[in-house]
């Protein structure tokens, strides 16, 4: 990278590098140039990128009091694998020249501007980073959005829990029949990391209730693979997100305007929700 920097640097009038903040070592020689600059693009919410900073640089969290009762604690949200990992990565942040984060004024103007006085960085929201329209919803051949076709508006619930979250085989099982005996209609995506441990690299096989696909098949759908989210919280059809709270699935779900049922695993999930 230091090469590719350095070359790209001597042809170039201004280089800009974006990087992730766990990426922050690889780019450390853009303070050398002095035609380059570089900023995070934060993925999380500002409100959990804020308290995080305050409660490793020792300052008190500015927030009223009413907020900060029900923030949860950020104590065990991570693994001390990505605790470590982040650990090695901060000496190398404050290179940056600022932040760019996938959230907008509206949502968390006032969680920038503590950010921008506690890292005295420009502080950018460009988000939602989102289509601005989604084409032929309706046309569309796969199968989450030929089933949501054919229902009712606003009738069905979609459940979905992203890439890192694990459930028990218990958890997965009384969803399941909870599903079942409430008769909502529903789309639930059950992929693998809600079979096996996301960070152990554990993987196990699960299976559903006896016959539970058969006896719901007029009210839900139960998808194993990837499903176009974004499309789904789109669709006329979607009442409803049940979710883990990973910041870009909130972001999809408010700017689509579907309601969340807040079910937050760990990281930056519990303040999200």
């Amino acid at each position: 990278m230091a090469s590719f920097l350095h070359d790209i640097s001597s042809k170039s009038r201004r280089v800009i590098v974006v990087h992730d903040s766990l990426m922050s070592y690889i780019v450390q020689d853009v303070s050398s140039l002095p035609n380059a600059e570089s900023y995070i693009f934060n993925c999380i919410s500002a409100i959990t990128l804020y308290c995080s900073l305050c409660l490793f640089s020792g300052k008190s969290i500015q927030l009223g009091e009413e907020l900060l009762k029900k923030l949860p604690p950020l104590e065990g949200a991570l693994p001390d694998e990505v605790k470590n990992f982040m650990d090695f990565q901060s000496p190398y942040m404050d290179i940056k020249s600022g932040d760019i984060h996938n959230t907008s004024k509206v949502i968390e103007g006032e969680f920038l501007d503590l950010l921008a006085q506690v890292e005295s960085k420009q502080q950018w929201a460009i988000g939602p980073i989102l289509p601005t329209k989604f084409y032929n919803i309706s046309n569309s051949n796969n199968i989450c959005l030929e089933w949501l076709n054919k229902q009712p508006p606003r009738s069905v619930l979609y459940i979905s829990f992203g890439t890192s979250t694990t459930f028990s085989d218990r958890e997965v099982m009384e969803l399941a029949m909870g599903l079942e005996q409430s008769k909502q209609k529903f789309i639930w995506v059950l992929r693998e990391a809600d079979r096996g441990g996301a960070f152990t690299g554990e993987a196990r096989k699960f299976e559903l209730p006896g016959g539970f696909e058969e006896r719901v098949k007029e009210i839900g759908l139960v998808v194993r693979e990837w499903a176009p989210q974004p499309e789904i919280l789109a669709h006329s059809s979607t009442g409803g997100f049940m979710s883990h709270c990973g910041w870009n699935s909130c972001i999809e779900s408010i700017t689509m305007g579907v309601p969340i049922a807040a079910w937050p695993m760990h990281s930056d999930q519990p303040r999200n929700g």
